[in-house]
């Protein structure tokens, strides 16, 4: 092996690991061998047989799987040599090799919490997905590619047998955080999988080409002085790896996909490489072998474009901030964006909690929340296009007058908002009284007085779908044409992560909730059944089940017609769910079978839950809407350890029934992304105007019976003046805190105050906010929280402890 692998040393290894030679996992012998006769193009099909026939188990489930629905054969293949003439020399390869590693190495795990057959899953995936990218881009050896990725992860088999820190336990904090895993791993453990990986395999003696794919494949490697094939192997592995996490079959049970590599781009013709279909092809293969290795996971019958290649732009964001040291020593790009123009902590820390962000609603509340770090607006707001109205809808704001303006429609095309919105061009007007496009009405409708703004576009594939706008500093200076190029950057970085969220949250709705009724489905009842120790956490000691059927529905569906049909599942759907109690859960299981779950039910709750159903349903028959009958109704109650018996009584309902329709498309995100934060952000008030009109004042706020009250100590400073003193707490929110002052002071309402006061739980965490003053009663002041973080877990839990 050559100084390109860089490995770590052995006492580095056994400051991690227990090298015990009794229980440390050793190569198959035959996997060794399949590799030797890769290497050889003259290996004929009778030496391949001896290789498999030397391990009669592998031999067995070789013969096993050719058989399988897998590969459909007409004939039973009863004889090793047969399979390999029918199938091929590569195929058997691919095949036995998989089997020997997953036998002899992977299958047993030390803690519970390593999953390992979602660890062979991932392996499996990464494999064959490697092994298609490296076919379309022409790589010499797609085999090779094929077994680097089996192998890519081999390093979390060692940590979790012999690691000195318990595995299973690191995963399970892993998940809670939003950390990457390989970071974690070397921050918390000592060592990363990679290098570790590369280590063993280096003590295997697997050929170099396989090793260097095992250690860079979470790692920068331009600089190592490798060979073209060597990097392009690398790469190939590094994009099936990133790709099968973002598709949900990552090697733990969450989602948290590794950051790519800067070089990995440049090794790989996306374009030439057919991504989707490479996606598809793999897909397709591992839901065949699903049944052989009892793999479960969601099945979307269309992946759409727009997932991957969102995932692949953030990616790209991404790399600029991890990369940031830039180990290869090259000089740093000067031209305007994000990481040159913030703090690097600052800018590390925001793309870091962006990329992590799992739906929409959470991108927004992070994206507001640095930018009120970083500019320290008084106001600032996302305006979102209506696309059926062409209006621009205030759909997350912050600052003053919130509540008047949440939800608000402008018209199109109108104010500072509407021309960055109609021409797509970011715009800083440092004093809007010389500024014709500043329209001043909703100034007149909040009592605001606008002195400055900057505003810039949210766009994707040159699609405007709003517009992030901030009016006039907390320190009363104007914006300027840098906070202009900082706040565009932002915008460039957040439209990404907004996209990536929206279609993999789309694509989750896709896969979990049933297309017709919007309850859970069959996959997400299977999840839920899953695993008798989670089953009894979520249910408890004693549950019910109420399996609900309806009755020749497909003659049904042939009498009616779909649309009569569907609207009266629908109404059917919206019956459970008004009628049930907010701990159970509902699923639909197939076209005319529905399951709802009762936690912590005895049968004589099932019998009143069944009461309630039939009684609504008849109420609803006699207002003419369009329910089923008959509806049979059948009530069970089981404890918590006999959760394995669900699924026999549920097969036998579900005879002579099938899985329901299920949409495959996703709204295009221009498209549907108003709606969606509307709907997230319980925006459905009717009674807005189309634009504000009205120039009443707001209301005063409320400054008694809200929140917790609480005697605490702290002190104040006055950001205007530089006056300081001592608070007494009274009450807190989340959002606002009502306190006295002991002396005279000059604070004036719409002042803004920094404050910081201990808690008065076990570990007195110090709260420190900055307040904006609403209402003032002598020496008592009432504000809200400015720019409040969106995940304050330490008050939070004091809140409502």
């Amino acid at each position: 092996m050559t100084d390109k692998l860089n490995l770590p040393s052995l006492s580095d290894i056994q400051a991690v690991l227990t090298l015990d030679r009794d229980t440390l996992p050793s190569f198959p012998q035959v996997a060794a061998k399949l590799l030797e006769a890769s290497k050889n193009d003259t290996a004929s099909l009778e030496e391949v047989a001896k290789i498999v026939e030397t391990d009669p188990g592998i031999s067995i489930r070789v013969l096993e799987l050719v058989n399988s629905a897998f590969y459909g054969l007409r004939r039973k293949v009863t004889i090793l040599s047969d399979a390999v003439v029918i199938l091929g020399l590569d195929e058997i390869k691919k095949l036995a090799l998989g089997l020997a590693i997953f036998e002899n190495l992977f299958k047993t795990g030390h803690t519970k919490e390593f999953n390992r057959l979602i660890f062979w899953r991932h392996s499996l995936a990464v494999a064959m997905l490697s092994m298609k990218i490296a076919q379309k881009i022409s790589y010499q050896n797609p085999q090779e590619a094929y077994t680097a990725g089996l192998l890519h992860d081999v390093g979390k088999i060692f940590l979790d047998l012999q690691g000195h820190r318990n595995y299973g336990e690191f995963i399970q904090n892993l998940s809670a955080s939003t950390d990457l895993v390989i970071e974690k791993e070397r921050s918390e453990i000592g060592l990363g999988h990679d290098d570790i990986g590369a280590f063993f395999c280096t003590r295997w003696q697997l050929p170099e080409n396989l090793v260097l794919a095992v250690k860079y494949h979470h790692q920068p490697f331009d600089h190592q002085g490798l060979s073209e094939d060597e990097k392009q192997l690398i790469a190939i592995v590094c994009m099936a790896d990133f790709l099968c996490w973002t598709q949900g079959m990552g090697s733990f049970d969450f989602i948290r996909p590794p950051i790519l590599a800067p070089e990995v781009e440049a090794c790989i013709n996306l374009e030439k490489a057919d991504i989707i279909n490479c996606i598809l092809e793999m897909n397709e293969e591992i839901e065949k072998i699903s049944a052989f290795y009892q793999f479960v996971f969601p099945s979307v019958n269309q992946l759409r474009e727009n997932v991957l290649w969102a995932n692949i732009k953030l990616s790209r964001a991404n790399t600029k901030y991890y990369y940031q040291g830039d180990p290869t020593g090259r000089a740093p790009d000067t031209s305007v964006n994000l990481e040159n123009l913030l703090p690097p902590d600052v800018g590390f820390e925001m793309g870091k909690a962006l990329s992590k962000a799992k739906t929409v609603k959470e991108v927004l509340d992070i994206l507001m929340y640095h930018v009120g770090c970083i500019f320290q607006p008084c106001h600032w707001s996302i305006l979102l296009k209506d696309t059926k109205t062409g209006d621009m809808v205030f759909s997350v704001v912050v600052g003053t007058s919130k509540e008047r303006l949440q939800g608000l429609r402008l018209p199109k095309g109108e104010g500072i908002a509407g021309h960055v919105m109609e021409t797509g061009a970011p715009l800083v007007v440092e004093d809007v009284s010389q500024d014709k496009r500043f329209s001043n009405r909703v100034d007149k409708y909040t009592r605001f007085n606008t002195r400055s703004i900057i505003a810039t576009p949210l766009k994707t594939d040159d699609k405007i779908f709003g517009v992030i706008e901030l009016v006039n500093r907390i320190n009363e200076e104007s914006f300027s044409k840098q906070d202009l190029d900082l706040l565009t950057s932002i915008a460039e970085y957040a439209a990404i992560a907004i996209e990536r969220s929206y279609y993999n949250q789309a694509l989750t709705n896709l896969a979990t909730l049933d297309s017709l009724t919007g309850l859970k489905n069959r996959f997400s009842f299977e999840r839920a059944v899953s695993g008798p120790d989670g089953f009894k956490t979520r249910l408890g000691r004693v549950f019910s089940i109420l399996i609900l059927v309806i009755d020749g529905l497909e003659r049904q569906y042939e009498a009616l017609g779909h649309e009569k049909c569907d609207k009266a599942v629908k109404e059917l759907a919206a019956i459970l769910n008004k009628i049930k109690r907010r701990e159970d859960l509902i699923f639909r299981y197939a076209d005319n079978i529905f399951i709802t779950l009762l936690p912590l039910t005895y049968s004589d709750g099932a019998q009143k839950a069944q009461i309630r159903i039939e009684t609504a349903l008849n109420l609803a028959q006699e207002d003419d809407k369009q329910i089923f009958t008959p509806v049979t109704i059948q009530t069970h109650t089981m404890a918590g350890e006999d959760a394995g018996q669900l699924k026999t009584l549920v097969a036998r309902a579900l005879s002579r029934t099938r899985q329901p329709d299920q949409a495959n498309e996703v709204a295009d995100m221009q498209e549907n992304i108003q709606r969606l934060v509307e709907k997230e952000t319980s925006l459905t008030d009717n009674s807005k105007e189309s634009h504000p009109v009205s120039q009443e004042q707001a209301p005063k706020e409320s400054i008694k019976n809200f929140g917790k009250a609480v005697f605490l100590q702290g002190q104040f400073k006055r950001l205007k003046t530089g006056e300081f003193g001592k608070i007494r707490v009274e009450q807190v929110s989340l959002s606002a805190i009502g306190f006295r002052i002991s002396k005279s002071h000059r604070i004036h309402i719409n002042d803004f105050l920094d404050i910081e006061f201990n808690l008065d739980d076990i570990k007195r965490a110090l709260v420190k906010r900055r307040v904006v003053i609403r209402n003032i009663q002598g020496n008592y002041i009432y504000g809200e929280f400015y720019n409040p973080p969106p995940y304050a877990k330490n008050l939070g839990f004091y809140i409502f402890s």
